[in-house]
């Protein structure tokens, strides 16, 4: 009975944690949704809401603060402006651990003109009071 009582424990325990992951996985791809939605939309406010304060960006030009990055969104989706339709593809999360959750995949804007922007991503994420927020974005 004993042997019974801690297997029904351990199931209920990795049940838990499954669920738990996945719960991770959609909350974190709803929040690349949001992105998206927001950049297509061209709304700051709800592109910047998506962003860690601690936000940094790796390219290959460097590391950009979250001021630069919203500073470089914000030259970009400025109203009349052809910022490109947005979207995700491909993506992976997996947990970190508690709080920390790593998502990667494909990224790909669309222009008016039929010209693609096609780059892979990785980024780190943070959950907060507020939800997942990304934390470190590597492009």
């Amino acid at each position: 009975m004993k042997l019974l009582v801690h297997a029904a424990i351990l199931m209920l325990c990795m049940f838990t944690a499954s669920s738990h992951a996945a719960d991770t996985r959609a909350e974190i791809k709803s929040a690349l949704d949001y992105y998206a939605e927001a950049w297509n939309e061209g709304d700051l406010e709800l592109i910047r809401s998506y962003y860690h304060p601690d936000f940094v960006l790796v390219t290959s030009s460097g590391r950009h603060t979250l001021a630069q990055r919203l500073g470089e969104i914000e030259s970009v989706i400025k109203p009349g402006e052809d910022r490109g339709v947005l979207s995700h593809s491909e993506v992976t999360v997996e947990e970190i651990e508690q709080n920390h959750a790593l998502a990667y995949g494909h990224m790909r804007l669309v222009f008016k003109d039929g010209t693609k922007l096609d780059t892979w991503f990785s980024t780190v994420y943070v959950k907060t009071p507020f939800g997942w927020k990304a934390l470190l974005t590597h492009t």
